[in-house]
């Protein structure tokens, strides 16, 4: 069982842009002092309440400068916003800073303020994502890649830098519905679930229909990651950790819901209004003790048979600095050694 940690960084009111976004590469360099094998970043945009990672890439190069070992990934990278061959340069770019660490974590998103703030049809997202995909995955593996799509084409252009990881770095593809967890496993990709948006009952049979079609399609599952991401707090006493996660989700739910008012509602945001701090407690997140962490977490990993778990340590962005160092701490040497 592997375990990364995951950002997405909201910054509220009565916090600046240049302390969260450097409490989080301080907290990513601990991570990797800690073990953990990833840090995943969120691509998002238009409400910092929300999320300050705009450009995830510039976070990881940034993160890639002072650790050693873990992996650097998106989770998601929007891929129908971008153009994909510059897309395609940024990812080996950072590849080639990490000494081959990057992971390209990727997938269509569902915020129509993303869509409306950049031009771009919705309606075309999934096309758009279907291409752009090949057209980065070519670009890596060819030296003249050549493509011809609807959107996007390439005249043979070789990118620079390449990327280290050969033939390109590992593609995680995210699926929050029933078809796009059976593309993903057609595809032949590593898939990301967000149980919390998709719901228990979405993740166990996207997950079914996402293994099925990976072998009706020859793909080697074995070569192939699950990754679930789990919202996490972990303290000395249960009254702690479930009061400072408390503060903290109930934050998260109600930026999701002022977004869902005002800009139309994404899968995300429509998902929230059903939401409460104590639903995502007991079906979702793994909070308490560290004991009780694990054993959540164990229940989980019976649930979905997962080979990662992307840990959610500040889901609101509320809880302090030191709250989140020491959450990781605890985790890291009193929950994954039970799980390696």
């Amino acid at each position: 069982m592997e375990f990364g940690v995951f950002y997405q960084l909201p910054c509220s009111e009565d916090q600046t842009p240049v302390r969260r976004i450097k409490d989080t590469i301080v907290q990513c360099q601990l991570a990797d002092e800690l073990g953990f094998d990833a840090a995943w970043l969120a691509e998002l945009h238009f409400n910092p309440n929300f999320s300050l990672l705009s450009a995830p890439f510039m976070i990881g190069a940034a993160i890639a400068q002072i650790t050693k070992r873990i992996r650097i990934g998106s989770a998601i990278s929007l891929l129908p916003l971008h153009q994909p061959v510059r897309l395609a340069e940024e990812v080996a770019t950072l590849d080639v800073l990490s000494n081959g660490r990057a992971i390209f974590g990727v997938g269509r998103g569902s915020m129509p303020s993303h869509y409306q703030g950049y031009s771009i049809n919705q309606e075309e997202g999934r096309e758009r994502f279907i291409e752009g995909l090949e057209l980065v995955l070519g670009s890596w593996r060819q030296e003249d890649f050549k493509y011809q799509g609807k959107f996007y084409q390439s005249h043979g252009y070789r990118i620079t830098p390449r990327p280290i990881q050969q033939p390109h770095p590992p593609v995680y593809v995210a699926s929050n519905s029933e078809d796009t967890f059976g593309i993903v496993g057609a595809l032949g990709h590593s898939i990301l679930v967000a149980p919390t948006i998709v719901t228990t009952e979405g993740a166990l049979q996207g997950l079914e229909f996402y293994r099925a079609e990976l072998e009706a399609n020859g793909h080697d599952a074995s070569v192939l990651k699950v990754n679930v991401n789990v919202p996490i707090h972990v303290a000395r006493s249960e009254e702690e950790a479930v009061k400072g996660f408390e503060k903290t989700i109930d934050n998260y739910l109600e930026t999701l819901r002022m977004i869902g008012q005002a800009r139309g509602a994404s899968q995300g945001s429509s998902r929230a209004s059903s939401l409460t701090s104590k639903i995502v407690m007991d079906e979702f997140a793994a909070v308490g003790t560290p004991s009780q962490v694990s054993a959540k977490l164990e229940k989980l990993k019976k649930m979905y048979n997962p080979d990662e778990f992307m840990c959610w340590f500040n889901i609101g962005g509320l809880l302090p600095h030191s709250a989140v160092q020491s959450s990781m701490q605890m985790f890291a040497q009193e929950v994954m050694p039970r799980f390696q």
